[in-house]
């Protein structure tokens, strides 16, 4: 580590004339000076009123001081025109009672002349004194004259003030006595060491950020309000191709155009991830106000290739999968008018608000993981990690150490330093476990522990480890028949069945299919030119919707609406359906669900019946009812003067 170089502290006395020989304030000050020597170099110069300015700058051009101590006007006069710090030797009540022990015994009347304030104690205390005492003040060396000139005319003999004041008053015939005590310049020289040892912390502060600046491999650059570059680290330097002693001091723009930093500058008001060309490059910029007490007092900068980003996204996107720790779908986003639905998202919301473990059971597609995430996210613990997990999707052997992690050299192959199981990812979230049904009996042992202790114990390990997780199990097996049969155990399914949620199959929410489909449109962006017919295919479609039984419910739904969209060209002539393109683009509305009475009859038979086409000819104006009601069958019953039941019933004639 880079050593800091000895503190200087320069005790500068400044005299009418400059001595011939160390002054009396001197000699003072050197009789400290021992005191300190393993802690800082002290220097006293005398100099005169006319040199001490010219001296102290070329103290500070030099670097030879770090701190000055002069007597009171000195150092009001030098603190105005230079950078270093200046302190003052500030004379105490015990130095003037001193100084005035010293006077009494030379004359019975005495003056204490002092910079810029009378001592208004000594004034206060002045009438219990055996001498008399007169005091006066100064601001400059001409009034520190003429005060002493006023003094002498009042009659006093003696006069006690700094050693300008005492030269003045020897110089009139006076005697005079130096205010200044070994404590004053001791209290002066503890006050310069506090202010050293300061720097000394700020001096290592800004090192050290220096070298953590030069390390990082972003480009970063401190800005002033005027846009000046006042500090670069080197992985910016090579970005902007330019040296550091070159960019200090100059405007940023100078260095490089393509970065303007004008707006930021005049609103106050930063920009990100802005992307810019620097060269044969594309980096990646941000740029901050630097806000200290609320005021704003610069910029900084930070570039990145944008090379560097992609492939931080790249291990990003392959160390984390988004899906098993983040849940993206909100309750209400969760679309359906059916009453028993609309019933199982005010359960699922009311459910949201416990810690409780929740069995979800329903058919497959129905929606099951979307409702979890809802739940997790309606829950305490939305900000928590949401991590899924389909227990039918992987062997007994693996899913045990997904689940429950492993410790390094569990078993051949192991990961070195171990990995933790998904209940450890989970913990203060929510665990999803889909196909809980088709869990290994082996496994649901290790989960009812789980469940019931609040504690994981990874393959490999003797401890376990604390966990607080919410489980949401789901499953579209009848699990009294798995127990009945010995797949699954009766204890655990007494533990996940704490809360039930069972979703409805699409087939019993006719009601809701126009409205999912829909959502499944505009999930698909398509765009404007696109939309309008999409529109029109949906309307045509939704009597085949509407009666076909979806035995792969919602997900069925999405499939087939995705498929029909990218046929909608081969499937519509004007706004109407082509039948028979539609059995061959979407076969499943008429294999074993033969919703057209007149397709299936001229299939049979070759020509439809008379009463086939009846039937078809009632079929086709309840479909276009329906259509025109778009899908809302409680309107379409009232308009076609039957109860929904019979439309129903009517919709699913075969």
């Amino acid at each position: 580590m880079e050593t800091l170089p000895r503190p200087q502290i320069v005790v500068l006395i400044s005299h009418l004339q400059r001595p011939a020989q160390s002054s009396r304030l001197a000699q003072v000050v050197r009789s400290v000076m021992p005191d300190y020597a393993d802690e800082t170099t002290i220097r006293v110069i005398d100099t005169s009123v006319y040199e001490a300015l010219q001296t102290a700058t070329d103290l500070e051009k030099r670097g030879q001081v770090d701190v000055f101590i002069c007597a009171g006007a000195t150092a009001a006069y030098l603190r105005k025109h230079l950078t270093r710090p200046v302190l003052s030797m500030r004379v105490g009540g015990s130095d003037l009672l001193r100084s005035l022990d010293q006077a009494c015994a030379r004359s019975a009347q005495i003056a204490i002349v002092s910079y810029n304030h009378i001592n208004l104690e000594l004034k206060s205390v002045a009438p219990l004194l055996t001498v008399q005492v007169e005091q006066a003040s100064y601001t400059t060396l001409e009034g520190a004259r003429k005060a002493v000139q006023r003094m002498r005319e009042l009659g006093c003999e003696t006069i006690i003030g700094s050693s300008t004041v005492v030269e003045l008053a020897e110089q009139d015939g006076l005697h005079g006595v130096l205010s200044v005590s070994a404590d004053t310049a001791r209290k002066a020289l503890e006050e310069a060491l506090g202010i050293l040892h300061s720097q000394r912390i700020e001096i290592a502060k800004r090192r050290h950020l220096d070298g953590v600046l030069r390390h990082i491999p972003t480009g970063v650059a401190a800005l002033d309000n005027n846009g000046i570059v006042r500090s670069i680290n080197p992985a910016l330097e090579q970005l902007l191709g330019v040296q550091a002693n070159l960019a200090l001091g100059r405007p940023l723009h100078e260095l490089n155009p393509a970065i303007d930093v004008a707006d930021a500058l005049r609103s106050g008001i930063g920009e990100e991830n802005k992307v810019i060309r620097l060269g044969a490059r594309s980096v990646i910029c941000n740029i901050l106000p630097i806000l200290e007490n609320g005021q704003r007092t610069g910029l900084v900068l930070t570039c990145m290739e944008a090379s560097a980003v992609q492939r931080a996204d790249r291990r990003i996107r392959s160390t984390i999968r988004p899906s098993q720790l983040a849940a993206r779908y909100r309750l209400d986003q969760i679309s359906g008018s059916n009453h028993a639905h609309r019933e199982l998202l005010r359960l699922a919301e009311h459910y949201a608000a416990t810690h409780s473990t929740i069995l979800i059971t329903g058919e497959s597609g129905t929606g099951k993981e979307l409702l979890a995430q809802g739940i997790h996210n309606a829950s305490r613990r939305q900000h928590g990690p949401f991590v899924a997990i389909n227990c039918a999707a992987f062997p007994e052997s693996l899913l045990e150490s997904e689940l429950f992690g492993y410790e390094e050299g569990a078993f051949s192959g192991s990961r070195k330093g171990g990995k933790p199981g998904l209940f450890e990812v989970g913990h203060r979230g929510t665990v999803f476990l889909d196909e809980i049904g088709d869990m290994p009996v082996s496994l649901q042992t290790r989960l009812l522990r789980v469940l019931q202790e609040k504690e994981v114990t990874r393959l490999g390990a003797t401890e376990p480890t604390s966990i607080d997780v919410r489980i949401i199990a789901a499953t579209h097996h009848d699990l009294r028949a798995s127990i009945e049969a010995g797949r699954f155990r009766k204890d655990l399914y007494y533990r996940l069945n704490i809360l039930r949620l069972q979703t409805a199959p699409l087939r019993e929410r006719a009601e809701d299919i126009a409205l999912i489909a829909q959502g499944i449109v505009k999930r698909l962006s398509l765009d404007d030119s696109s939309l309008k017919k999409t529109e029109q295919l949906l309307q045509a479609l939704l009597p085949y919707f509407v009666t076909y039984s979806w035995p792969g419910n919602i997900r069925e739904l999405e499939n087939i609406t995705e498929r029909a969209i990218l046929s909608a060209a081969d499937l519509m002539t004007g706004e109407a359906i082509e039948e028979q393109r539609l059995a061959l683009l979407i076969p499943e509305f008429f294999e074993g669900n033969q919703s057209s009475t007149v397709m299936t009859s001229a299939r049979d038979n070759g020509e439809p019946t008379l009463k086939a086409l009846g039937k078809a000819a009632e079929l086709q104006h309840i479909r276009q009812t329906v259509e025109s009601c778009q899908g809302n069958l409680e309107r379409a019953a009232r308009q076609l003067g039957i109860s929904r039941s019979t439309l129903w019933r009517r919709l699913r004639t075969r």
